[in-house]
């Protein structure tokens, strides 16, 4: 069994650093850490759409973004711009916008927790879900979350685990 707790403030801070400066390097978008509320999160409200990455090794989690459909509009339109791109692609773009943005960040991440204990951490293909769904709380299950703020649009960022309770679409597994 992996020791998730201890760990959790450590991977939150790493991508909330990490979506930040991201998000103003590439996007020219200001974002900021909405202030913590206190109290245990019961369930996950997720948003139009979220896409979501496991991370395993010394923590084994998943991760997901969770975007209010203005700010992935707004992040989908910088990232194709001056692309010509038809209806029917649309909808896939956006998708791989929010896919690649969770693979970027993720990533970064791993580089900054890669001195948590001697486990290799390893990432996941990432997933996208295109549907509002609440996923209420297992026994075991640990929910953290944490909202960045645009002037696009709000990202709700949820770390959830262990990974061995859910399946990618965060489903119960057991």
């Amino acid at each position: 069994m992996h020791t998730l707790l201890p760990n959790i403030a450590r991977v939150m801070d790493s991508a909330l650093a990490n979506i930040c400066e991201y998000m103003a390097d590439e996007f020219e978008i200001d974002a900021t850490v909405k202030q913590l509320v206190s109290g245990e999160i019961t369930a996950l409200t997720l948003r139009e759409m979220t896409s979501i990455i496991g991370i395993g090794g010394a923590v084994d989690l998943f991760m997901a973004f969770s975007f209010e459909q203005s700010l992935i509009q707004a992040l989908y339109d910088k990232m194709t711009e001056g692309m010509e791109i038809s209806e029917e692609e649309a909808a896939e773009m956006k998708n791989a916008t929010a896919a690649e943005i969770i693979n970027i960040i993720a990533g970064h991440c791993t580089t900054d927790l890669q001195d948590m204990d001697s486990e290799i951490i390893s990432i996941t293909p990432p997933t996208v879900l295109n549907l509002v769904k609440t996923v209420p709380k297992m026994e075991r299950a640990i929910f953290h979350l944490r909202t960045i703020t645009t002037a696009s649009g709000d990202l709700d960022i949820y770390l959830i685990g262990p990974r061995e309770l859910f399946s990618d679409h965060l489903d119960y597994v057991k």
